[in-house]
């Protein structure tokens, strides 16, 4: 299940046609799923965090993708709702929609090793996913998150460059 406040974006009706249940509600996802998977950009999470906070349970894994938002801060912000929120913080990149992208993960204070695996597994899906100290996530952001595009950006002046 997703959400988005804008269900008219072409992310949303790409995710309507290959089958995934959407809702512009983001508690009502949280009622729905065991895995949060916070894909918005950084300045949104304590917004999302106040929104679902209180709905948050022990069954729940709250997996950040927003680059820059530690751990500690996201566990400090739920602990006001939850006294042991399980925490996880990801970094991935593009070629995660060809299934040739790489994630890297590290666990909160709470977290245990079974949710970090099932993130691992999820994560695996579309690449390589491995875990690291939550200190290297963001030295991965720079070199995995611009890498790719670096190198389309030489390989496509190679290829303008063939053509004349």
């Amino acid at each position: 299940m997703a959400s988005s406040p804008d269900m008219d974006q072409a992310t949303v009706s790409a995710l309507r046609k290959i089958g995934v249940n959407l809702t512009p509600h983001n508690k009502e996802t949280v009622r729905h799923s065991d895995v949060l998977f916070l894909a918005v950009k950084p300045h949104i999470i304590p917004f999302i965090l106040d929104e679902i906070g209180a709905n948050i349970e022990d069954r729940h894994i709250v997996v950040s993708c927003a680059a820059g938002v530690t751990i500690n801060s996201i566990e400090k912000k739920l602990t006001a709702f939850q006294p042991a929120p399980k925490v996880i913080r990801c970094m991935t990149n593009t070629p995660v929609v060809v299934r040739e992208g790489v994630t890297v993960y590290a666990t909160g204070t709470h977290a245990q090793v079974e949710d970090g695996r099932l993130v691992e597994q999820l994560m695996g899906s579309v690449g390589f996913c491995t875990e690291v100290e939550e200190d290297l996530i963001d030295a991965v952001t720079g070199l995995s998150g611009s890498g790719p595009a670096y190198a389309f950006t030489a390989l496509d002046a190679l290829a303008d460059g063939g053509v004349k």
